[in-house]
């Protein structure tokens, strides 16, 4: 058996720390400080989009929490196509067969920990289990986050036609059919 380094110990413990749940109506100021300090603001959703979203779809929207403090979350919705298009980022279809992220946000102070890996993994199983009718996940991202969805389990559809904000964003998909 391979032993653990003691930094990978160390980080192995705070991970096993982290709790991940569904986001309240009541955290959604955090999230929306959060989703503020993490992206430009031609990208950043409002919050009355972020209320929108919850309000529609709040078993898609995971929050991880360590000691109650809000140190990430995922929010998605629900869409009919088979692509992320720019629509699905303004609406919720409850039957739809994609699942699409439009945030994965962790605080600037706990980045590049395992966090943001640890809550996809975890989203898209829910997913899996939860949402017997979604056919994939959806995603869209710069290229400097390509690693990180690719480590994930999601593959590069390529360059996306969704124009928000000033720089190109690429599709990634996973399936998660039961089928």
């Amino acid at each position: 058996m391979m032993e653990l380094t003691a930094d990978e110990a160390e980080r192995l413990q705070f991970i096993n720390t982290l709790v991940l749940r569904d986001v309240s109506a009541e955290e959604l100021n955090r999230i929306f400080t959060l989703e503020s300090d993490s992206y430009p603001d031609d990208e950043a959703a409002s919050y009355k989009m972020l209320v929108y979203r919850h309000t529609e779809a709040p078993d898609l929207m995971l929050g991880c929490f360590l000691d109650g403090d809000l140190l990430g979350f995922i929010c998605a919705t629900r869409y009919h196509g088979k692509r992320l298009a720019t629509e699905a980022m303004r609406m919720h279809i409850p039957n739809g067969e994609s699942v699409c992220i439009h945030s994965v946000v962790v605080r600037k102070d706990q980045r590049r920990q395992g966090i943001a890996l640890l809550m996809l993994r975890s989203f898209v199983e829910r997913v899996r289990r939860e949402q017997r009718d979604v056919a994939r996940v959806l995603l869209i991202c710069k290229s400097n986050l390509i690693p990180l969805y690719t480590r994930a389990g999601f593959v590069l559809n390529g360059r996306s036609d969704v124009v928000h904000g000033k720089d190109p964003w690429y599709e990634f998909q996973i399936d998660v059919s039961n089928g």
